[in-house]
């Protein structure tokens, strides 16, 4: 009987969209909800002397306190925290002295200290009985500047070094709190805490990444991360593909980095529009993005669309989320870029969904397109409407394309073969 009631309520959902949609979307609050009481005895700390190497363009933000006693850098480390404190921020260029600026025009621009707003707004400071820097008179000012033309020449010449490697290398103490840190809001934000000056000297110099420390991180990343976590525990111990958040990069995935370096060392533009089919959580739109592209992530899935727009918002990515099917997505056609990963396989599951694709290969106007076939032995496979051999499915997409010829770049981990498929 509750079989029948359980079919019945599906067929009702397969003929009404809407239905199931809100289906779907209370489904998934449902399991965050199940997440939620499942995990809430996890410890709520962490290590906050831990070290990640994070590219300075991440941290776009510099945290913002205004009442005394509203902020603690050593009582408040390695703990979650709940409240509005993440939501006081501005942008790092902004913030304090004007740092960023000052640091521009001395180290870029060739100005002398005292000719640099950032000296003079010091100086001011200092005259009206406010130390700046630990800096009480023009005199520790001036030394302070000096240290900083030697700060600056170590790193640009010596590159930028732990303060544990550096304390090795003098046989000195190693004094952990001079390391650049960051808290992260509620959004995933990297809000900037404390190290202004070598994180501007960092981004000045445009270093590919810096050690930095997280202290403390809001209650609500808390929660999303232990989704995440959670996810990966019921799936194998792995998502499917890495993360490019600093925070989530080291929760294990079946695929790593190779298939984008494989990609990226075979595209024939280093710029242009590139639509991703079945995104999932978004890794190839951060990582194109990074490098410059226009970026389209395709995806249906509810779940995956919940991860993949957190996860674009936790590191400010422009890229657009379309949250329908490709072969509902009539807006834009035209794509320099198309990635076809691991998915036109299940396009060939049924008479439909194989027609479906059909018109969707006609309908794109593409320059490039990167397919990676599925295994020919596999039973989703065995059993299709179609059974393609990887060779035979690249000869089904340049027959009902505008793509001329293929060529195999290379195999992932598992075997599964992935072309380059051009327009001449």
């Amino acid at each position: 009987m509750i079989q029948k009631l359980l079919n019945s309520a599906g067929i009702i959902l397969a003929r009404c969209p809407r239905l199931l949609e809100l289906a779907l979307k209370l489904r998934l609050k449902i399991w965050r909800l199940r997440v939620f009481i499942r995990t809430r005895r996890w410890a709520k700390s962490f290590d906050a002397n831990q070290i990640y190497w994070i590219a300075p363009g991440k941290i776009e933000y510099a945290l913002v306190f205004r009442k005394i006693g509203e902020y603690d850098k050593y009582k408040d480390r390695g703990k979650v925290i709940g409240g509005n404190w993440d939501r006081k921020r501005v942008k790092f260029a902004e913030f304090g002295a004007g740092v960023l600026k000052g640091f521009d025009d001395r180290f870029i621009r060739g100005m002398l200290w005292e000719d640099t707003e950032f000296y003079k707004f010091s100086l001011d400071c200092i005259s009206r009985g406010f130390a700046i820097w630990g800096c009480r008179n023009k005199t520790e000012l001036d030394a302070r500047c000096k240290y900083l033309d030697y700060l600056f020449h170590t790193i640009k010449v010596s590159g930028y070094k732990a303060q544990e490697e550096i304390s090795e290398q003098k046989g000195g103490v190693y004094r952990d709190e001079d390391e650049v840190t960051v808290r992260i809001g509620r959004d995933g934000a990297l809000l900037f805490e404390d190290g202004q000056h070598r994180l501007a000297i960092a981004k000045l110099l445009g270093m590919d990444r810096i050690p930095v420390k997280i202290t403390a991180r809001h209650s609500k990343w808390y929660g999303f991360r232990r989704e995440i976590l959670d996810y990966a525990k019921v799936n194998g111990g792995k998502i499917y593909q890495p993360i490019t958040h600093p925070d989530l990069a080291d929760v294990p995935s079946a695929y790593g980095d190779e298939r984008f370096e494989l990609i990226k060392a075979h595209l024939p533009i280093k710029t242009g529009s590139l639509l991703d089919i079945g995104a999932n959580w978004g890794y190839f739109c951060h990582k194109f993005e990074e490098i410059g592209f226009d970026c389209y992530a395709v995806e249906s899935d509810t779940k995956a669309l919940y991860f993949l727009e957190k996860l674009r918002q936790s590191e400010n990515r422009k890229f657009k989320v379309i949250r329908e099917s490709i072969f509902e997505y009539r807006d834009k056609t035209d794509f320099d870029v198309v990635l076809a990963l691991n998915v036109f396989h299940h396009f060939t599951n049924t008479e439909g969904t194989f027609l479906k694709l059909i018109e969707l290969l006609k309908r794109l106007n593409v320059k490039s397109m990167f397919f990676q076939a599925g295994l020919p032995d596999s039973h989703q496979i065995q059993e299709a409407y179609r059974n393609f051999t990887p060779n035979e499915f690249v000869k089904f997409i340049l027959d009902n394309s505008c793509l001329d010829e293929a060529t195999l770049i290379g195999h992932t981990n598992d075997k599964r073969p992935i072309y380059t498929l051009q327009r001449l």
